[in-house]
């Protein structure tokens, strides 16, 4: 456990110091650099790539075909709930994008984990699965984040 905490935190604090040399120009989908310097003023959503999460795309209509969508319910450390619609077929790993972008702005330093919880047991989520959210069966469940 200590061993795991301790490489955590080595790669959180390699993200940190790689952080000023990751260009922050404006995307393409950002219209102007005025946009990207106030994200909270925004529609625009900023690269997370200089803390390694994807960027997340726009959240999926849920008028769209239901077969093809998923409902997660995150709980955050905060106690917070907030709900997204993901596409079946994408990334669960677009999952630590919207958890962290749902972190309080003076918490965001702070490593975090997902776990999923399910009667009896939980089974803690790890980032580099690269799987869908329909293979990994998390389509439709509750994540809890918690502090590492």
């Amino acid at each position: 456990m200590a061993k795991r905490l301790f490489s955590m935190v080595e790669c959180q604090s390699l993200l940190e110091n790689l952080s000023p040399f990751v260009d922050t120009k404006r995307s393409k989908r950002c219209p102007d650099a005025a946009a990207a310097t106030e994200p909270e003023s925004s529609t625009c959503l900023l690269s997370n790539a200089f803390i390694g999460f994807p960027e997340l795309p726009e959240e999926p209509s849920s008028g769209s075909n239901r077969s093809v969508l998923c409902r997660i319910c995150v709980r955050l450390p905060d106690g917070r709930k907030v709900q997204r619609n993901f596409l079946r077929s994408e990334s669960v790993q677009l999952l630590w994008s919207f958890c962290y972008s749902q972190i309080d702005q003076s918490e965001r330093k702070k490593p975090f984990k997902l776990i999923q919880a399910f009667p009896g047991e939980y089974k803690t989520l790890y980032y580099g699965s690269n799987t869908s959210f329909e293979q990994s069966g998390l389509a439709n469940s509750l994540i809890s984040v918690t502090w590492a």
